[in-house]
């Protein structure tokens, strides 16, 4: 509003000058050519001048711009036409989304047999028609969806390889995935078809090297990635005992050690990869080293996994491992499963009233089965069993107490 009022003053202002200037001086403009001559005041002839400016810009955009009927007629009924399968594809996502495969895929059917770029719509309609359990009609969407695009035959034969894939034909699935790194090697979705299909077949050998260079490549997320260094870890450790099992048990672990030292960190650092090394070193008689590994692991990292693992070692001197797991109250001063560390290792090292504390701290902090039933047997084992049946009727209430696992279960059985 402000701009058109501006605007406005400006030309009253500037038709108000040129008023003043026609009254004061018409001025006179004379053309001649040979015997004809033009006569005209010098206003006259600026306001012919831009007359005929603007009768040319006119003729030259009609020239310009104008159309066949026929063309436009035709250009009409494409629009038409492509507005219609637009509005198909949308009815069709809805369906989807209602979870009506049959309907979502002849809706999507139809808007690629109108559409101008049916790729989309065909392999859509292909998902839907998996997803409802055809499979030929999935193989016999894909097909037209090839002949109706050619050029988008890498998109056709990638969605072929999901179906394949998702519906058990792994050998057609890796086929095809092949077939497109060949023509196309960074394709990132070809690699994660072909990792999903190393992981389904167990091949961890193959597909660990490769887990870098598809995050790299977008190929697979961070949790994918997590995913699968965690289970290929698992899966070497346990491939490395079974190859070596026949050896001594100092040879396999140093055989483990040599797998372990071959992870990247990023698997070096996953809990379930850990326990599940400490476990396989303790299988082979390496307890001294599993207790300096979680040591040190639980000095830079928490993990209260890692930690009640810790507490069930037997090692050769519990009162030093009783004094590292004290050292990290500093850190943890309000933790319930330290304080049920620090009492099963004063258990084992006889500090008998320290034990009792730290079980009841424990207790106060965070009420566990585990907990109240290792207290409990320290007192019967004790010789006092009225502070155990105290203790067992203090806590029959509804406390939502957590069952122990069985893990906890078998800790209790080398405790008592």
């Amino acid at each position: 509003m402000r701009r058109f009022i501006v605007l406005l003053v400006v030309l009253l202002v500037a038709g108000a000058w040129l008023g003043q200037a026609m009254v004061e001086d018409t001025g006179y403009v004379l053309l001649a050519y040979k015997q004809t001559s033009i006569e005209a005041s010098i206003w006259v002839l600026v306001i012919a001048l831009i007359l005929l400016f603007a009768l040319l810009h006119l003729a030259l955009n009609l020239v310009t711009h104008i159309r066949s009927p026929i063309s436009s007629i035709k250009e009409w009924n494409q629009a038409r036409t492509e507005r219609k399968a637009e509005a198909k594809a949308h009815l069709g996502i809805m369906a989807r989304a209602d979870g009506d495969w049959w309907r979502a895929r002849r809706l999507l059917l139809q808007a690629a047999r109108t559409s101008h770029t049916p790729t989309i719509y065909y392999l859509e309609a292909a998902e839907m028609a998996a997803r409802s359990g055809d499979e030929k009609e999935a193989s016999r969407i894909l097909d037209d969806a090839l002949k109706a695009a050619p050029e988008a035959s890498s998109a056709i034969q990638l969605r072929r390889a999901e179906i394949d894939l998702r519906l058990g034909h792994e050998g057609k699935a890796q086929a095809l995935s092949e077939q497109l790194l060949q023509q196309q090697p960074s394709n990132s979705q070809a690699q994660a078809i072909q990792a999903r299909l190393l992981a389904n077949q167990h091949d961890w050998e193959t597909l660990y090297p490769m887990i870098a260079d598809l995050k790299k490549s977008g190929a697979i997320n961070d949790q994918t990635a997590q995913s699968y260094r965690r289970q290929a870890g698992v899966a070497l450790l346990d491939q490395t005992v079974e190859t070596y099992s026949s050896l001594p048990a100092e040879q396999l672990s140093t055989e483990l050690k040599k797998c372990w030292n071959a992870f990247s960190f990023e698997t070096q650092q996953d809990s379930n990869v850990r326990l599940h090394y400490v476990q396989q070193l303790l299988n082979s008689g390496e307890s001294k080293e599993v207790e300096q590994l979680l040591g040190g692991w639980l000095s830079k990292s928490w993990n209260e996994e890692l930690l009640l693992r810790y507490s069930e070692l037997k090692g050769a001197d519990a009162t030093a491992q009783l004094k590292t797991a004290k050292a990290w109250l500093k850190q943890q001063p309000n933790n319930a499963a330290l304080e049920l560390c620090l009492g099963r290792l004063s258990q084992r090292a006889q500090l008998w009233g320290a034990a009792i504390q730290h079980y009841n701290r424990s207790l106060e902090l965070e009420p566990h089965a585990q907990t109240l039933v290792e207290l409990s047997d320290l007192h019967l084992n004790l010789g006092e069993p009225e502070k155990a049946a105290a203790l067992l009727r203090g806590y029959n209430r509804p406390l939502n107490l957590p069952a122990p696992s069985a893990a906890d279960r078998e800790t209790r059985k080398s405790l008592v």
